[in-house]
């Protein structure tokens, strides 16, 4: 007589045939040509109200996992206490006493937390002693309190105070920032804007069209890019930097967009020494997301194995649609109801009782299985020509004005820009409450394991029906002196804070580095794009007519001042005045904002929990 272990053994043996007959199909799979993930829906047919765009969702016992390891990992010297038994033993009692007050399927159970627990000394080794660099509350995410040195953090507040020492009226309040927001160098001036933008060539500037090849059985075609993502009008300007075999930067271009080379000789040398510094922690974040999750399209297509994520998996017989391939989820995150039964709300007068009801829940492995190690393909910069879009700015707060009313939840940039990480250097404060920057990921629909089964769903994954396929994945303090890198791909806000002392005035002053994809072909830079600011070849004539070798000194002073007011006249011209920029800013920023809109509903799509 056959037994139920014999029985759950011939259907797994069943499941598997099943798996490698279709893995061996020949079914078209989405294959875009770029190494890591951008947060952008590539192609137009894709964008849909219905669509969710990105890796695969974590249960919220793993979430709550990560957030146990970040309370642990913000505590001063952390990685020291974690050789002492003592100190291990309180933060297990600790954490194991906090659990007493939730709701059962809101508790880490023993394993999750031992789990956690053993895994710090893998984030132990990941710290480095020289830099100070070390894993933030999420994968990807990396800071650094000690990045720039003591001389070269006083080098950049000075430098920068020079941008800033100009007149009240000449300063470059941002648009519709409440009067709080100074722009010392900003992308959205002076960008790209195509098809009037010249190059070095004198060829206008114009859209970039999109060639990724998608293999489909194989063949290959071409297909247009996603409206949404795409801006047919703007572009930022990066600038293109060497790094050295020993990760020193190394400005290639002639000048970074919106900073004089000659006005401000010195803070080029500076951000040329931040860049250099920012250099490891991209290395980081490029590192995790290097994987076999890397790219949009197969997100969600590449469960982890049995046994190598924190969370235990279950081979689960469930076809779902992934974008435009089938796919067979053979490693799932068992079922909360054990029969196969599926109870809703309407089963339940509390939400309680629902809790309670709950006959199985997600379970950590019994031990640390290299997870956090397993997450890391080294990627190098070292020998590369790297384009980053340098941005500084100040928050000002006043007696008057004395709260900060926090951020948009936002990524940076549009497809055109092909934005990968983004770094923020913290540089300087002032009478100012804590402030923290906030993460967040939109995912593909979590796998359930019955239609309409939300109860699952949403003790699971967090998600209810129509919700968004968004999931929090923790913050970080934003002290001054603190450096910071992760994923375009995750959503970030900054939350908002106040002064301390509502009598006296406050700031916050941030230099930030976008860096723009280092596996894909170059965009246009200020390496190939000449400086656009008619401000600057106003500059330059004066220059040339006080030299006695130029020939533009033999020309009479009139004449010359005649040529820089035609140039800063010439609507649609070469050269663009600053009141024409202050307007072309406000176009790109209305753009991006409709983007930032249309984003938000389309790429954390409802999940709808229709049968795939």
């Amino acid at each position: 007589m056959s037994t139920a272990s014999d029985v759950d053994a011939a259907a797994d043996a069943q499941i598997s045939r099943m798996l490698d007959q279709f893995e061996q199909m020949e079914r078209p799979v989405a294959k875009p040509d770029w190494t890591f993930p951008l947060p952008f829906i590539p192609f137009s047919d894709l964008e849909s109200d219905e669509a969710c765009w990105g890796p695969s969702a974590r249960t919220l016992a793993e979430l709550r996992m990560y957030e146990l390891s970040w309370a642990i990992r913000s505590k001063s010297g952390w990685e020291t206490k974690i050789k002492d038994a003592q100190i291990m033993a309180n933060w297990r009692a600790e954490a194991t006493l906090q659990q007493e007050a939730l709701l059962k399927p809101e508790k880490l159970t023993e394993n999750m937390i031992n789990f956690v627990l053993q895994e710090l000394h893998s984030y132990a080794q990941l710290v480095d002693a020289k830099t100070g660099i070390q894993a933030g509350p999420f994968d990807a995410i990396w800071y650094s309190d000690r990045l720039l040195s003591s001389k070269l953090l006083s080098a950049l507040r000075a430098e920068a105070l020079n941008l800033e020492a100009i007149p009240h009226a000449l300063k470059d309040w941002h648009p519709r920032s409440n009067g709080q927001v100074l722009d010392l160098v900003h992308p959205s001036l002076y960008p790209i804007v195509y098809g009037r933008t010249q190059s070095l060539s004198a060829a206008h500037i114009e859209i970039p069209t999109l060639h990724d090849k998608w293999r489909s059985s194989g063949s290959s075609s071409r297909r247009s890019p996603g409206s949404m993502s795409m801006s047919k009008k703007f572009c930022w300007l990066p600038s293109d930097f060497a790094i050295s075999s020993t990760g020193e930067a190394s400005l290639v271009s002639p000048y970074i967009n919106n900073l004089h080379p000659q006005h401000h000789a010195g803070l080029y040398r500076v951000i040329e020494h931040v860049v250099g510094s920012f250099v490891p922690l991209f290395e980081r974040v490029l590192s995790q997301i290097n994987g076999s999750e890397r790219d949009l399209l197969r997100h969600g297509q590449n469960d982890p194995p049995p046994g190598t994520g924190r969370i235990v998996r279950s081979r689960i017989f469930v076809t779902r649609m992934i974008g435009y391939d089938f796919k067979l989820a053979a490693n799932e995150v068992p079922c909360i109801w054990l029969n196969g039964d599926t109870l809703f709300r309407d089963d339940f007068e509390t939400v309680e009782a629902m809790y309670e009801a709950v006959e199985r829940l997600p379970e950590a492995h019994a031990a640390y299985n290299g997870v956090l190690e397993r997450s890391i393909v080294p990627y190098s910069l070292r020998g590369k020509t790297i384009q980053c879009i340098i941005k500084l700015a100040n928050i000002h707060l006043t007696p008057e004005n004395t709260e900060y009313a926090g951020g948009s939840w936002h990524v940076e940039g549009m497809l055109n820009e092909r934005i990968v990480a983004s770094g923020i250097y913290y540089y300087d404060e002032e009478n100012i409450t804590e402030s923290s920057l906030a993460f967040r990921v939109t995912t593909t629909p979590p796998a359930y394991h019955a239609q309409d089964d939300e109860v699952c769903a949403e003790i699971l994954y967090g998600m209810q029906r129509d919700s968004h396929c968004v999931q929090d994945i923790g913050s970080i303090t934003t002290p001054s002196g603190r450096a910071l890198a992760w994923p375009n791909i995750y959503q970030h806000c900054v939350a908002p804070f106040r002064l301390a002392d509502s009598t006296r005035p406050g700031h916050r002053k941030i230099m930030a580095i976008f860096l723009v994809d280092p596996s894909l072909d170059p965009i246009p830079s200020a390496t190939t794009t000449p400086p656009q600011q008619s401000e600057w070849a106003r500059y330059a004539l004066e220059e040339a007519q006080q030299d006695p070798n130029s020939v533009i000194s033999k020309l009479p002073v009139e004449l010359v001042h005649r040529i820089c007011d035609e140039s800063e006249c010439a609507a649609g011209g070469r050269y663009v005045g600053r009141a024409e920029a202050e307007a072309i800013r406000l176009e790109l920023m209305d753009e991006r904002t409709v983007f930032v809109e249309r984003r938000e509903r389309v790429l954390s799509g409802s999940f709808n929990m229709c049968e795939h």
